[in-house]
């Protein structure tokens, strides 16, 4: 129970507030401008809808991992310097726990942005199931959360934490590219979510593992 009021604190922070916000209000503006309106019968706003809420949900789970990270470890930081508590240093049990409250407060909000894919969903009777479309936007944000981690980990070892800004959209459009040239549903969070795709679901799950591993915090050995 501690852990579900952590991760509903980590939700209710102004970053996860904000993407919230971004995320309902784009999928309400798809709804108001695809969702046929006078005497047109097709409606195909969930094709739309489907795409935009797996990429805004992968871009943002990519970010939150890259900003935990990239976090320094204490030892980097110098006697004289006190981490907040809100950012704890790197590999520190406090740093386990907010990957694992995190985590679930994405999964919170696949949860909670999911009743708007299924109006769309029996609006527009696609081939895709709804099964298919409620996974892929869930393995997408849980995926991409892992490949942040390690995207951050990767760019603070390189020392190019700066360049953090510019590599997260460039992931999504280097996702776009791969799998436009290998002419497979690998990565990218578009394509995927209105295809099923077993390429994507094998990828996604494996960068899954990479999160959860993260937000399991090691026992300390008894002295």
């Amino acid at each position: 129970m501690n852990l579900l009021a952590d991760a509903a604190s980590r939700l209710s922070r102004q970053d996860m507030l904000q993407g919230m916000t971004v995320l309902l209000a784009a999928m309400c503006l798809v709804l108001a401008l695809r969702w046929p309106s006078g005497g047109v019968l097709v409606n195909d706003s969930w094709f739309v809808l489907a795409s935009v809420r797996c990429v805004l949900l992968a871009f943002g789970a990519l970010a939150w991992g890259t900003a935990l990270g990239s976090r320094q470890r204490r030892s980097d930081m110098g006697e004289a310097y006190v981490p907040s508590p809100l950012s704890p240093p790197y590999g520190e049990p406090a740093w386990h726990r907010e990957v694992a409250t995190t985590l679930l407060a994405v999964v919170a909000l696949v949860v909670v942005t999911a009743p708007f894919d299924v109006l769309a969903h029996a609006a527009t009777y696609p081939g895709t199931s709804l099964a298919w479309s409620l996974v892929a936007p869930l393995l997408a944000a849980t995926g991409f959360f892992g490949l942040g981690l390690a995207l951050g980990r990767l760019t603070r070892v390189a020392h190019l934490v700066a360049l953090l800004p510019l590599l997260v959209p460039a992931v999504l459009a280097g996702a776009v590219w791969l799998d436009l040239s290998l002419g497979v549903r690998l990565v990218n969070p578009w394509f995927a979510a209105v295809q099923p795709s077993p390429w994507f679901a094998v990828l996604m799950s494996a960068l899954t593992v990479i999160a959860v591993v993260a937000a399991i915090s090691p026992r300390r050995r008894a002295p």
